[in-house]
């Protein structure tokens, strides 16, 4: 039986209450499309900041080299001084605007000393915003990167570079790397290998079982986990080592070997 004061209750005769209609649920929020995920887009603001000044002096530099719409130019320009006004001029203005509006509730609860009545401070934005484009400025930008300025025929790595939309070259890996693992056993006793995959695909496991042979494998995620066990009430020594596979080939140095002893359940 509902209660009087249940939402969506109705009133059905002069004894009970009954739950009314329940409210629809309320629509999901959709995920934001993660188009600031770029390669080539710093993840510092301060570092955003300097890559958008750079690509608002170089794209005008380039424009025409690569054939880009002169209107479009300019509709990315505004896109760009907005996003700089926010994340520079706007945003830079935040902090004295937030201690001051905290001052002000301080004094408006506790400064019985201070003259006068409560007054709260709003946040006036600080002068010289550029006209108004419409939400998402960025994945405007991104878009335009994407599809019209890296799709133009005269694109060339080169270009990419000075506009800052090519993402950091990560370097080659040494070729004497060797994997750094651990070990440890599993709730049913087995032997887990614990390694961190990093630009690696994967990584190439032998096992030296003793009496019971050698045994390989590859694994591409980690971490790995052997199959094997000795018979019941028996105890053995093993060895294991790892090679990163990267690139479809197995690459660097075998690991040094590491030894765990296992024992039959």
């Amino acid at each position: 039986m509902a209660t009087w004061n249940q939402p969506g209750a109705t009133w059905s005769s002069g004894l009970k209450w009954s739950a009314g209609t329940p409210p629809p649920n309320p629509p999901k929020k959709q995920r934001r499309n993660p188009m600031n995920h770029q390669r080539y887009f710093p993840s510092r603001i301060g570092d955003q900041i300097v890559w958008l000044h750079n690509f608002k002096l170089k794209l005008v530099l380039y424009a025409t080299l690569l054939g880009l719409d002169p209107d479009e130019v300019t509709e990315m320009l505004l896109n760009v001084a907005n996003a700089l006004y926010g994340l520079e001029t706007y945003r830079g203005a935040l902090k004295p605007a937030n201690d001051a509006c905290y001052a002000t509730i301080e004094t408006a609860l506790y400064g019985h000393d201070v003259p006068g009545n409560v007054m709260w401070v709003g946040f006036t934005p600080p002068a010289g915003a550029p006209a108004a484009v419409a939400n998402g400025c960025l994945d405007r930008v991104f878009s335009y990167i994407n599809e019209k300025v890296k799709g133009s025929d005269t694109y060339t790595l080169a270009i990419g570079q000075d506009l800052g939309t090519e993402g950091p070259e990560k370097p080659e890996p040494q070729p004497t790397v060797a994997p750094v693992f651990t070990l440890r056993a599993t709730s049913g006793g087995k032997l887990e290998v614990l390694w961190t995959k990093k630009e690696f695909d994967g990584v190439k496991l032998e096992f030296d079982l003793g009496a019971a042979g050698m045994q390989n494998d590859m694994d591409l995620r980690p971490n790995y986990t052997l199959n094997w066990l000795p018979a019941a009430g028996q105890s053995a020594v093993i060895k294991v080592r790892l090679r990163y596979l990267y690139k479809g080939e197995e690459f660097g140095n075998w690991s040094q070997w590491q030894h765990w002893t296992l024992t039959g359940a």
